[in-house]
């Protein structure tokens, strides 16, 4: 319980930061995307009943917010690769040995491990202990256009961050397959002179790292990306003295070097190249990227990827505001789609869509106290609502950032506290680990289309394939509603277990699971996997749903 000044001041905060910025609640259609061979592998999944439950009193009254669910019209099947995460190599690698850090990562059904970075991957040498292990060419000071540099990232240098042996035991231990970024802009900044030299060499780096991986090690990591955000001019390459910026043709051009080479090793792997994920604007290298890269690169490359923070870039958010920004006022696939389709013979979906790294962005703080931090419960919300809209619209894949990142005085985006949050233990988990596991808990491998009448509440709707229904309801705004949902096609269920997700302060870093928290200042329940499920029984087809603002649902039905 929150002392009542605190309460108060929060409250203000929040009431002051909706006024001030209305945000938009428009739901754009349903499938804009289509996922393709990221559900090659899909698999039917089984409801695990609840060891304990508290049966509580059926939900009644009257219905503030409608829904109804036709469980005769699937959407989609839902990719398993939703459900992944980035590990950046300055994470330490002691945390392997760790439970409390590698328990949870199955737990939360983590199926893909983004490494070595964001924009570390393309300054990073993945088999290097010093200058002199690293390949011809490679400059012992790389810089950057934003006028920062940095020696090369050597990934056996030092004995803290996790190198690639201790990232693929992280596979091993987790059951998740690996998503590795390889090194590009080793191709544009390398010394070497003649450029065709330059990428056949970073080409075949790159192509050396898979057989390391997976013929060697027989690891079949199945995912690949060639760079990082390479249209941005934090990155290495972005801009190299007296040979210019980056071109999006050749980039493209290059990548079919990368892919012939690095297929030579293990045709099996699926590679992806860099996309461009905003329709508008001012950097001339990112207006033309899609445009330029696309053709190139369709028929050999195996996926986009797109990366997307959602905020604008110094916004501090409210809650309401946050959780809103997941129907972004433009459709990330969308942008890729209008490129497509002004190739020529080309249509819209040509290649599937990977999101490997997405997160929210609110320049709030905790010290502030000013609106909702990327630790708050808010953020929460957030992260559950773009999981249900990215199988919504038919991402083949999305990865959070991170696992493990800076704390920041809030501007933290890891699921797990660093070091530098310092009021807590370490690795105590952010809200956005409890709705990752409700939702590997709660949510089946097929999903249904659910409108509701209020774009302020949102239903995420699955079933699963041994004959459960699960749903997630979210109340994205600081009203109280009653949801009812009418589940038509229904094999007569006849039980509801529900674990509810609230905290009176949405500011708030704790994470309350059917009343349940921990001890500390952030975090939820410790054993999370003990919370009681609350249950009733069901008298007919309708579903009535207390949600508190700024709450989430995760109910199924039996």
């Amino acid at each position: 319980m929150i002392v009542k000044e605190e309460f108060l001041s929060t409250l203000f905060v929040v009431l002051s930061s909706i006024a001030c910025l209305p945000p938009s609640y428009s739901q754009r259609p349903a499938l804009n995307g289509n996922p393709g061979w990221f559900l090659d592998d899909w698999q039917p999944k089984t409801f695990s009943t609840p060891k304990k439950s508290n049966a509580v009193m059926c939900p009644s009254g009257d219905a503030s917010v409608t829904a109804e669910l036709d469980l005769s019209t699937p959407l989609t099947r839902i990719s398993k690769y939703i459900f992944g995460n980035n590990l950046g190599i300055w994470v330490n690698r002691a945390n392997l040995e760790n439970e409390e850090f590698v328990i949870p990562i199955q737990d939360m059904g983590t199926s893909i491990i983004r490494y070595p970075g964001g924009n570390a991957s393309n300054d990073f040498f993945w088999n290097a202990a010093d200058l002199s292990d690293c390949p011809l060419g490679v400059p012992d000071t790389i810089w950057k256009n934003n006028g920062r540099y940095t020696p090369p990232k050597l990934g056996y240098a030092g004995n803290f961050k996790f190198s690639p042996e201790h990232y693929y035991q992280l596979l091993l231990r987790t059951g998740a397959t690996g998503s590795i970024c390889i090194n590009y802009s080793f191709a544009l900044y390398g010394e070497i002179a003649d450029e065709d030299e330059r990428v056949q060499l970073a080409a075949a780096y790159a192509a050396d790292w898979v057989r390391d991986a997976n013929i060697k090690r027989n690891l079949g990591i199945k995912f690949w990306e060639i760079g990082n955000e390479n249209w941005g001019p934090w990155q290495a390459g972005y801009n190299v003295a007296e040979r210019g910026r980056i071109d999006p043709a050749k980039y493209g051009k290059h990548c079919r070097v990368f892919i012939e080479a690095m297929k030579s090793v293990d045709p099996s792997i699926k590679i992806g190249v860099v996309g461009y994920q905003k329709p508008k604007t001012n950097n001339p290298v990112q207006s033309e990227w899609n445009a330029k890269v696309l053709p190139e690169i369709l028929g050999h490359a195996d996926y986009y990827v797109l990366h997307d923070y959602f905020t604008a870039f110094k916004a501090i958010l409210s809650p309401e505001q946050m959780f809103a920004s997941v129907d972004t006022a433009y459709s990330h696939i969308q942008v890729v789609n209008d490129a497509l389709e002004k190739l020529d013979g080309t249509g819209a979906n040509a290649i599937p869509i990977a999101l490997t790294e997405f997160n929210t962005r609110s320049r709030a703080t905790i010290s502030a106290n000013d609106g909702a931090t990327n630790v708050s419960h808010s953020a929460g919300l957030f992260i559950s609502h773009a999981l249900g809209e990215f199988i919504r619209q038919g991402y083949g894949s999305a990865m959070m950032w991170d696992l493990v990142n800076g704390y920041s005085d809030g501007e933290d985006h890891g699921v797990f506290s660093s070091p530098k949050e310092n009021d807590v233990p370490e690795l105590t988990p952010h809200p956005s680990f409890y709705h990752y596991y409700l939702y590997n808990k709660c949510f089946g491998d097929t999903y249904f289309d659910v409108r509701t009448n209020n774009d302020q509440v949102r239903i995420h709707a699955s079933s699963f394939s041994s004959g459960e229904v699960g749903l997630v309801i979210l109340n994205g705004s600081p009203k109280s509603h009653k949801v009812s949902i009418n589940v038509k096609n229904d094999e007569a269920f006849d039980t509801a277990y529900q674990f509810e997700v609230y905290n009176e302060n949405p500011l708030s870093r704790k994470t309350f699971i059917n009343g349940m928290t921990g001890p500390h200042v952030a975090g939820g329940p410790k054993k999370y996997w003990k919370v009681p499920a609350n249950k009733w029984t069901l008298s007919d087809s309708l579903l009535l749903i207390d949600s508190p603002p700024f709450s989430a649902n995760y109910i199924v039905l039996d």
